[in-house]
């Protein structure tokens, strides 16, 4: 049985026994097994199982299984699977499987592999295994960014101290 939402805007739609289908809507939290948001916005997303994300958008989308988004985006992902954007974009993506991206963007990626596809690019990839594509770009991978927090840490290191050394 799936749980229909189309053309309307409320708070919240619950159906955590049963898929969720939300079309050209608006809608504050979804709750439900499989969820399918089809040309709607949405506040949080909550699934047992899969998302599927097109011509849409939302705030935070969490899922057991995988998360798919096309032409669409949201701020933070967290996925259980995997996760893919084709033509779209998330801040954030946590997920304990593969992260694709193709002509679309991330900002921090965090996965088990990370691959930036044709016109995907990657701010911060988080991954054992990292795959860039022609046409993808990814600023700063694993080492680069311990590189980075390293320094970073010496600054900051270096900036108590001398403000220790002044207070003294």
């Amino acid at each position: 049985m799936i749980e229909d939402v189309t053309k309307s805007a409320t708070r919240e739609v619950r159906a955590e026994d049963r898929s969720v289908r939300v079309e050209r809507s608006a809608v504050g939290v979804v709750r439900g097994k499989d969820v399918e948001i089809s040309q709607a916005g949405l506040g949080l997303v909550l699934a047992d199982g899969d998302v599927s994300l097109t011509q849409g958008g939302g705030r935070a989308f969490i899922a057991r299984g995988d998360l798919r988004i096309e032409q669409g985006g949201g701020s933070t992902l967290i996925a259980g699977g995997d996760a893919s954007i084709r033509q779209g974009g998330t801040g954030s993506v946590l997920t304990l499987g593969a992260v694709s991206v193709e002509q679309g963007g991330i900002g921090i990626a965090l996965g088990r592999e990370i691959r930036a596809g044709e016109g995907g690019i990657i701010g911060v990839a988080l991954a054992p295994s990292l795959e860039v594509q022609p046409g993808g770009r990814v600023l700063l991978g694993l080492r680069e960014a311990a590189v980075a927090g390293a320094a970073l840490g010496l600054v900051a290191g270096a900036i108590v101290a001398m403000a220790r050394h002044r207070s003294s």
